[in-house]
């Protein structure tokens, strides 16, 4: 009797401990679909930096690789293009930059020879350190010629958990882009965790 006594609990303790690990895997994924929920309902922060750069924030999303495949497919087909696998990847970043230049430049007439022939035209050039722009008017046709140029410093920080105030713990883990070019600002970003 003792002998079943002791097989029925070896095998109480055994279904406790299943249920038990089953219970914290499902109580982890809910937290992140928690956390997927608040981030994909909350907007994108866009905000200028201290010295008047544009820089947005956006929480982070933690997708399974059945998930990036159906929620992005662009990134998706992006990744594999790069000759990389899904499966692999530790987290990805999206962002869009748009530029906007107000340019006033003087036009200059000179004269160029081509084939023995002059022929006038009209240039114009203006540049900054993140722009240049330079440009030929010939026979009511402008060509254009624009160089741009940006960098996007990219922050992934963690956010507290706040009690009065009191921080503690992580409530959410969140990125912040900033683009260094003035004439440069930040529409779009997104940032994708890969589920492990």
């Amino acid at each position: 009797m003792t002998k079943y006594l002791t097989y029925a609990i070896i095998a109480l303790t055994i279904a406790l401990g299943i249920s038990v690990k089953s219970y914290q895997s499902v109580q982890k994924e809910k937290s992140r679909l928690d956390d997927n929920q608040r981030s994909l309902l909350s907007n994108i922060e866009f905000y200028q930096t201290k010295d008047s750069l544009s820089a947005a924030s956006i929480e982070k999303l933690t997708l399974s690789k059945k998930e990036l495949e159906q929620y992005n497919s662009e990134l998706s087909e992006t990744i594999k293009n790069l000759g990389l696998k899904v499966r692999r990847l530790e987290s990805a970043s999206t962002t869009s930059v748009k530029s906007e230049v107000k340019i006033s430049a003087p036009i200059i007439d000179t004269v160029i020879i081509e084939k023995a022939i002059p022929i006038p035209i009209q240039t114009f050039e203006w540049s900054d350190n993140w722009v240049a722009v330079s440009a030929e008017i010939r026979n009511k046709q402008v060509e254009c010629k624009v160089q741009s140029t940006d960098t996007l410093t990219q922050v992934v920080h963690r956010v507290p958990r706040k009690f009065w105030f009191i921080k503690y713990g992580t409530k959410a883990i969140r990125q912040e882009v900033i683009s260094k070019n003035p004439h440069s600002k930040v529409v779009y970003t997104e940032y994708i965790e890969l589920k492990r």
